[in-house]
């Protein structure tokens, strides 16, 4: 699952992507997101999640889950608001997001 956020600027402009895959089991499901560095901070990601996040329940994903760099402070503030447990990762230089979707 794939969703993308555009904006008509001189033509068309991506300003964002998320997406999950899901696990083997089908059960849980990996997320990423990426937003264009001038439109970061303007709550294109917090919209993009928030619908991965409803699509993904939809859809009969368990668990959303995601490995954030330690010191990417505004995505790990992103994942707490919208309910992810921080977890630590064997590599002290990233941060495990966990959501449960039950």
């Amino acid at each position: 699952m794939a969703l993308a956020a555009t904006a008509m600027l001189d033509g068309e402009a991506l300003l964002g992507v998320v997406r999950y895959v899901r696990d083997e089991d089908d059960q849980a499901a990996e997320f990423a997101l990426v937003v264009a560095d001038s439109w970061q901070g303007r709550g294109i990601g917090a919209r993009l999640m928030a619908k991965l996040i409803d699509a993904a329940r939809r859809r009969g994903v368990k668990r959303l889950y995601g490995e954030i760099l330690a010191t990417n402070r505004p995505m790990l503030g992103l994942a707490t608001k919208l309910g992810f447990t921080l977890q630590r990762h064997a590599d002290p230089t990233i941060t495990r997001a966990l959501l449960d979707l039950r």
